[in-house]
Order: C-alpha cells, then structure tokens, then sequence
C-alpha cells in the first residue's frame, strides 16, 4: 500500500515537471515570435504590381459568365536589415465589382533580408459572375475605355527567421486595387500605373 503511494506520488510529480516544461517552452516560443513580430512588423515588407495587363475581359450578360486572360507582376520587398522571410504559400484571388472571378497559388519561396521577388502569375479561364444594371454598366463603360477595376488580394502564411529562429506560421493579406489595361493587336489600350497594395485583415470568402 505504501509503495502504491510512493509510485502515484512519484508519477504526479514527474507529470507536473513535464507540465511546467512544456508550458515554459510555450511562453518561451510565443515570446520570440512576438518579438520577431513587434520588430519584423507587416509594414516592413512591401507589395506592390509592377504590371499587369489583360488580353481577354469578355462578360456575356445572358450566361452570367466572363472570359478573361490577366497576367500580374508582382514585387515583394522584405526592407527588413535582419529578418528573413519563408513565403509558405501565397494564393492570388481577383474580384471585378466584389465577384471572386479567378485565383490561383504562386510558387513558395524564402527572402532573404533586404531583398526584392518578381512573381509573375497568370490567371486565364472562364467564371460566372452576377452583376447588376449599374455593374453591367460600368463594364461597358469600361470596355469602351480599354481600362478595368480589377482587385486583387493576395493571402499569404509566412515564418519569419533571424539567425537560428524560426517563428510559426503568421496570416497576412495585401490587397491592390488596379486599373488594367486591354491589350490587344500588339497595342495597348493605356498603361499601366504601378500600384501598391496595403496590408488588409484576412478574411477568406
């Protein structure tokens, strides 16, 4: 009886010791990724399009659908002096009047600090989109000027790393709005104005 006393005694102390450690690890963790974060801050790493341009923007009201070829240049700039960037995953979604035409994920990728990325996506295909007299409007309008409103958000999840450290995975979004071009024949419509994107809350639709 003593000894089943000693051995549950012994078992709950070692439980608890593990218990402290793993809680220590915890805070000591959320610690450093609290700091990476206060010194990486979202503003530190700059997005912008360089470009973008569109060779097909076709939207049939009786079918509701839109064909449409839209090509994007990317700049992501890691300004940070110290601090690395894993680019897990970045998804590219694009809207026209707040109707979710295309998407499409990019390549993953580190950045090293002080450095600058070129992406390059595509996003070519067919979507239905619902829009209303006035949005059907401004679409003619719009087609007649060669110059679309296009938004474009990209979500990311990104570690950062200074030195040895690595934190965990952090939510960010940019979104841009743009003003894009109708290329066609060799010729373009007007040009594009190199635009940046600012950090927004991340909210999936």
């Amino acid at each position: 009886m003593g000894r089943c006393c000693c051995c549950n005694c012994l078992f709950s102390c070692v439980f608890a010791c593990i218990c402290q450690v793993l809680c220590a690890i915890i805070i000591i963790l959320g610690v450093i990724i609290l700091a990476l974060w206060l010194i990486f801050r979202p503003n530190k790493v700059y997005f912008h399009i360089a470009d973008a341009s569109l060779t097909k923007f076709d939207f049939s009201p009786t079918t509701n659908t839109l064909d449409y070829d839209l090509s994007l240049s990317v700049d992501i700039r890691n300004s940070n002096k110290r601090i690395g960037v894993y680019f897990d995953k970045i998804e590219a979604k694009t809207t026209y009047h707040r109707q979710k035409f295309a998407n499409t994920n990019l390549e993953s990728f580190y950045q090293d600090p002080k450095n600058t990325t070129i992406l390059n996506p595509v996003l070519k295909g067919q979507s239905s989109v619902y829009l209303g007299d006035s949005e059907k409007s401004d679409y003619n309008d719009e087609k007649k000027s060669g110059m679309y409103r296009i938004f474009t958000v990209l979500y990311m999840r990104i570690r950062l790393k200074s030195g040895w450290i690595t934190s965990g995975k952090i939510k960010l979004a940019a979104g841009c709005e743009l003003k894009v071009p109708m290329k066609s024949n060799g010729g373009s419509s007007g040009t594009f104005e190199r635009t940046n994107c600012v950090i927004i809350p991340w909210a999936r639709h």
